[in-house]
């Protein structure tokens, strides 16, 4: 499998729709005496899958434990794959998952807007959390300064400062 058709298999999953790729697998395996449910991670690909192999499918909290405890042992199970390299594929793939979604995207200069938006909201709170601590660890050693000086930024030249 390449880069193009992993993306397209992604794609389809993340959307839940089957890909061609899935279909031909489920095909061969229900050929297979295949238990009569199928655990799967996205209820919405389940339903796809109930509709188009007509294979009864399960998700829920249990399944998404399982799926967890899968991908933490990922590297043991696969075996003969550098973890190197997994990382790289999985990195990869994300990315193109990412433009795709980008591109394709009705809204995308909203979609932008509103990503710019949210990273100034986490900034705003790590650095609110830092000057917090500042002044917690700091108050140990001098705690007048924190009543003397009232102004976040102020507070913190003054401790680069006295040192």
């Amino acid at each position: 499998m390449d880069t193009t058709e992993a993306l397209a298999a992604t794609t389809a999953a993340v959307e839940g729709k089957l890909s061609k790729g899935l279909k031909k697998t489920l095909k061969k395996l229900i050929g297979k005496d295949l238990q009569d449910q199928l655990l799967v991670a996205d209820a919405k690909l389940g339903n796809a899958i109930k509709d188009k192999l007509n294979l009864s499918c399960l998700s829920n909290t249990s399944v998404q434990e399982l799926m967890r405890c899968i991908r933490s042992q990922m590297d043991g199970l696969l075996a003969g794959l550098p973890k190197k390299e997994m990382a790289a594929m999985a990195l990869g793939l994300a990315h193109s998952l990412s433009r795709y979604k980008l591109k394709f995207s009705p809204d995308k200069i909203d979609t932008m807007i509103v990503q710019a938006v949210c990273l100034l909201d986490d900034l705003d709170k790590e650095l609110n959390n830092y000057i917090m601590r500042c002044r917690e660890w700091y108050g140990w050693h001098f705690p007048e300064l924190g009543k003397i000086i009232t102004d976040n930024i102020a507070f913190v030249k003054t401790i680069k400062t006295i040192g």
